[in-house]
């Protein structure tokens, strides 16, 4: 039972986060509308910046979470191998060499990342 109600918390932990991220987003956009009806109210030229909203540097997101990635991946091999018996820790679970390949999933996610940024930096703007 005590499992089932962390679980039920995580979730609705995450649940809430995305819908307070909704929130603000929405916040955001209602805020520049409103500065985009009121320039037009007054007959002043609207930039385009306020139609396409915020310009974001992606490649520098991407890479920023692709060190990330990468980071936690390697983190979670190391921390998953130190726990295996064929660890120089010799750890207590004696039949999951396995188990240190968890880590691969962020690690990987993590380089397509940096590939990613890489290519966006290479394109003409």
């Amino acid at each position: 039972m005590g499992f089932v109600l962390v679980a039920i918390v995580f979730w609705a932990t995450i649940g809430f986060v995305f819908v307070v991220n909704g929130y603000f987003v929405y916040q955001v956009r209602m805020a520049r509308y409103r500065v985009m009806q009121t320039l037009a109210e007054k007959g002043q030229p609207v930039p385009l910046e306020l139609f396409n909203g915020p310009r974001r540097a992606a490649p520098v997101g991407m890479t920023r979470g692709g060190i990330v990635m990468v980071a936690l991946g390697i983190a979670l091999m190391t921390f998953f191998w130190s726990m295996t018996a064929q660890s120089i820790f010799h750890g207590p679970i004696e039949s999951a060499a396995w188990l240190p390949t968890i880590g691969f999933l962020p690690f990987m996610i993590g380089v397509a990342l940096l590939v990613m940024a890489m290519v966006e930096r290479r394109q003409p703007q």
